[in-house]
């Protein structure tokens, strides 16, 4: 069956107004002293920063009604008051892992990372290993790792456009992953994998037109990045979930076994089809906790002309790069 490609359900940008408020929220939590919410026992300040997501979510609707149009459009069977429901525990889940994040502290312990062999197992293969993650539960907390035993861990990020949402979470990673800028360090991560360390990519954003590929994405077509597809194909490297959820208050790192990716001997198609995988399986793991999901986020954007077009025509809902549909129509 055909998947169109629809325009997001977002309704118009937040006023300035609105913004003001937030970055001035955002600045005052960059004045506070990480030693100072460490006196607060990690659960005291999860609870702190949960009831701040609820405060956010009732008196500064900052992208509320984009989360609820999001919901509304993945789970199309729920009743509105579940939507609401799932809205307001994912704001109260984006506050506590806020403040747990700003307050710092130990990484996690290794040996408490659920499937952690499974990892070790494949950084002994001698190609690193690729980590494919969301923005899911407590998703941070995978980023205060430096090391897994003795190899570095990297995590590819965008970077805000606001200055003070990027200087609260430069603040909260300091000490333990390092970070590639998103869609300019592919060089750099290939150097990671051949030295055998493990990279992260985050791979539930929208990425813009010109790097991205179409895949469904809760029955939706989403501009995704097949960076990590098409990284892992050339190094040959392991693909492994790696997810934190929070479960009884506490944040849990689970690993999952590598995904199996199947070489067709078209790279462009294999780019494609792994990121259909990766991205199916995000979505899996969404959906078994959707409340601790980014659902703020404008995940779906308009498809560009060619593309939307391309979609019309897909028998599965995947579409390659636009330069590739370019060629293609260049050609005849």
């Amino acid at each position: 069956m055909a998947v169109v490609a629809v325009s997001g359900a977002s309704p118009p940008n937040r006023t300035p107004r609105i913004r003001r408020i937030g970055l001035a929220l955002g600045a005052g939590l960059l004045l506070v002293p990480r030693g100072l919410l460490r006196l607060l026992p990690e659960a005291a300040s999860r609870r702190l920063g949960a009831t701040l997501g609820a405060i956010w979510h009732a008196a500064i609707p900052v992208r509320r009604s984009v989360a609820r149009a999001n919901v509304a459009l993945a789970f199309a069977q729920w009743p509105p008051e579940q939507v609401r429901r799932v809205v307001a525990a994912s704001y109260r889940n984006l506050g506590a892992l806020s403040v747990a994040a700003l307050r710092g502290g130990p990484p996690p312990d290794l040996e408490a990372v659920e499937g952690i062999e499974l990892l070790r197992a494949a950084l002994a293969q001698g190609r690193g290993a690729l980590l494919l993650s969301a923005h899911l539960g407590d998703f941070e907390r995978l980023v205060r790792l430096a090391r897994i035993d003795e190899h570095r861990l990297w995590v590819v990020t965008r970077r805000f456009g606001s200055a003070v949402a990027e200087g609260l979470w430069r603040r909260a990673r300091r000490g333990g992953a390092g970070l590639f800028a998103a869609g300019e360090g592919a060089e750099a991560v290939r150097a990671a994998l051949r030295r055998g360390e493990a990279v992260a990519y985050v791979l539930d954003q929208h990425t813009p037109p010109g790097r991205a590929v179409w895949v469904p994405f809760f029955g939706r077509p989403a501009a995704t990045s097949p960076d990590l597809a098409r990284l892992a194909r050339l190094s040959g490297a392991p693909v492994l979930p790696v997810f934190t959820v929070v479960e009884d208050g506490r944040p849990r790192v689970r690993v999952a076994p590598p995904l199996a990716l199947v070489r067709s001997g078209d790279g462009a198609a294999d780019a494609l089809e792994w990121t259909r995988i990766c991205t199916a399986v995000v979505e899996a793991a969404i959906r078994h906790q959707p409340e601790q999901w980014l659902w703020i986020h404008r995940r779906w954007k308009p498809a560009p002309p060619e593309v939307a077009a391309a979609l019309a025509a897909s028998a599965d809902g995947c579409v390659g790069r636009r330069r590739g549909l370019r060629r293609t129509e260049a050609g005849g």
